[in-house]
């Protein structure tokens, strides 16, 4: 298999075990990144600035911290709490050594849209002091803001240069959305690309079922039913250069010893980003 000519990282949620395993398992498959969750950082009992070198040590970057979830458009009882928990995730960030916050669209029924502008921007503006970017990623699920476009077309209006998209082809396909939603995006505002796919039929018509497969039954990429064909030639031969990874939540996987996993998930990704 040939070698990928961007960045990759592996999703730490694909792996089962602790920080510490984690983190040598993902180095060892040649992951050049890491996409580290808060629950990563909270496990290892040594503390941050230890794990900051420890990821060091082991060659191993932080595409991002995940996650700020729900808090672009939050309902008011909840808008001073979700900025207490953002500027936590920050601070977390800096000191582990990320430079990247995950922040997903909301998926709260009783959201305020007409806040969400204000809120990126806030957040962007926080994240800037600590030269930190934030990467927004649609849902399929997210009650506003499930697509790319619709994703793309806010960031244009909340005008932050810090501020990005993740594209994650997971939530563009269970949309079925077409290549056509990546064209007009300026390369660099992709922040990242995720990978993963289905055996399994879910549609948005049944968002319970998707939501529940999506956290424990995805599979590597390549390995089910999704057409990423398209994407990823369409994001190569554009010039992408940034990170692409691995991302996959699986109840089966997790149980499998890291160090399988994370190979199987390099193998799976040489396999999908070629042209």
């Amino acid at each position: 298999m040939t070698s990928i000519p961007n960045k990759t990282f592996l999703n730490f949620i694909v792996l089962g075990g602790t920080t510490e395993q984690k983190i040598a398992a993902t180095a060892a498959a040649g992951f050049d990144q890491a996409e580290i969750w808060r629950e990563d950082v909270e496990a290892y009992g040594p503390g941050a600035p230890a794990l900051a070198a420890h990821l060091q040590e082991s060659d191993l970057a932080l595409a991002d911290i995940m996650v700020l979830r729900d808090f672009a458009g939050a309902p008011a009882h909840l808008r001073d709490e979700k900025r207490a928990q953002a500027i936590q995730m920050m601070d977390i960030a800096v000191s582990i050594g990320a430079d990247c916050v995950q922040s997903p669209a909301i998926t709260l029924l009783d959201c305020e849209p007409d806040k969400i502008d204000e809120d990126l921007r806030w957040l962007a503006r926080q994240a800037a002091t600590r030269g930190l970017r934030i990467a927004y990623e649609p849902l399929a699920w997210a009650v506003l803001d499930y697509t790319v476009p619709h994703a793309w077309e806010r960031l244009q209006r909340v005008g932050e240069p810090n501020i990005g998209i993740v594209v994650d082809l997971f939530h563009v396909c269970t949309r079925q959305r077409p290549v056509e939603d990546l064209h007009g995006i300026p390369l660099e505002q992709i922040y990242q690309v995720q990978l993963s796919d289905l055996t399994e039929p879910v549609t948005p018509d049944n968002l319970e079922h998707l939501i529940d497969t999506a956290r424990h039954r995805r599979v590597l990429p390549g390995q089910g039913y999704f057409d990423t064909s398209s994407f990823i030639q369409y994001l190569l031969e554009a010039g992408y250069q940034g990170p692409v990874g691995v991302e996959v939540f699986s109840d089966e996987l997790k149980a499998q010893p890291a160090e399988l996993t994370a190979r199987q998930a390099m193998a799976a990704l040489k396999d999908v980003w070629r042209q």
